[in-house]
């Protein structure tokens, strides 16, 4: 009887033991912490570079579009109106750069010719003039000789005056002469003149080639106008929401349709910093859904500033503890998440 009581005893004895130490080590093993995160990405919002009116939405919420493909249209009437005006005024400047164009050559060879025609006949006046010169003194010289006969009986009274009849006649062609050369001179310096138009010419046609240039950047801005009245896709994704309709005036940057990538999906979260030192770039954490299926999460941002506080350390310092952004990448191969939906980061306790 004393030896059951005392086994009894020894039995318990190591029951109380066993449980002790099962509740130390209970009490030892770290608890994990589980934030509350939120399953968010970039949004695309596609708006025009152009005001008008959307004439069409070609999609719908919940629509998978590709990059480039065209999801509305405004209204084109204008900005087509504004690049057949530039289109014209373009073509009109054209048109005048090819007659300025046209006028400065036919201006140039018009002068280099009259230039050329004048030179030579000036030229040609003074050969003519240094032969007479050359010949005037001859002829006094021989008018000379005859007076000189004529006085000595040496010769006749018709032969002196036909010398100096010879003389007379010569000297007054040389006069004409000198009028003749100073008139293709004058002439020369007139052509030469005309050269002063060719640049004026010059200078229009610069001025109307500037004119063109205005027109032609003009014209190329107006299709570019044209060109935003289709509004395409900046990247493939899914249409989220839709804030225009059709038939309403949008003004430039307004909104029209965002656009999300459900491939790009990511989980945020903000962790107290007394837990940073478990949650680093490429650290994997266990994610929990809202149907409580668990996935793996590879954290790939840490916030460089704290953000808000959301518990106070009472039992030491008696400060605040400050939270950090995290943003983590979940396995999703069947696209299971969903934007805005509530999971649970499970991040373990420091050992």
């Amino acid at each position: 009887m004393s030896w059951n009581w005392k086994k009894k005893a020894a039995l318990a004895a190591g029951t109380l033991a066993v449980t002790g130490a099962l509740a130390a080590a209970a009490r030892a093993r770290p608890t994990p912490l589980v934030l509350s995160g939120l399953v968010t990405t970039d949004e695309v919002v596609v708006a025009p570079a152009a005001a008008g009116r959307l004439i069409r939405l070609r999609v719908q919420e919940g629509d998978a579009v590709t990059a480039g493909q065209v999801l509305a249209e405004l209204e084109p009437a204008e900005l087509e109106t504004d690049r057949l005006y530039w289109a014209e005024s373009a073509a009109a400047a054209s048109a005048e750069v090819d007659e300025g164009a046209a006028a400065v050559r036919y201006q140039e060879r018009e002068t280099a010719a009259g230039v050329r025609q004048a030179s030579a006949s000036v030229a040609a006046a003074e050969r003519e003039r240094a032969a007479l010169a050359a010949q005037l003194a001859e002829l006094r010289a021989q008018a000379g000789r005859q007076e000189a006969l004529a006085r000595a009986g040496a010769a006749s009274e018709e032969a002196r005056s036909q010398a100096v009849h010879a003389l007379e006649g010569a000297e007054a062609r040389l006069e004409g002469l000198d009028r003749q050369v100073e008139a293709q001179r004058a002439a020369l310096e007139a052509v030469r003149a005309t050269a002063e138009q060719a640049a004026q010419r010059r200078a229009a046609l610069s001025a109307a080639r500037g004119r063109q240039a205005a027109a032609a950047a003009q014209r190329a801005k107006a299709e570019v106008r044209l060109a935003y009245a289709t509004l395409t896709a900046p990247v493939a994704g899914v249409v989220d929401a839709r804030a225009a309709r059709e038939g309403e005036y949008v003004a430039i940057g307004q909104p029209i349709l965002t656009l999300v990538d459900p491939a790009r999906f990511w989980v945020r979260a903000d962790v107290p910093e007394t837990l940073l030192g478990q949650v680093r770039p490429g650290e994997r954490l266990r994610v929990r859904l809202p149907w409580g299926e668990e996935r793996e999460g590879t954290v790939t941002y840490r916030g460089a500033d704290a953000g808000f506080a959301t518990q106070r350390d009472v039992d030491r310092t008696r400060r605040d503890i400050r939270t950090f952004e995290v943003r983590l990448h979940v396995d999703d191969p069947d696209r299971r998440l969903a934007l805005g939906a509530t999971v649970q980061v499970i991040v373990p306790e420091a050992r």
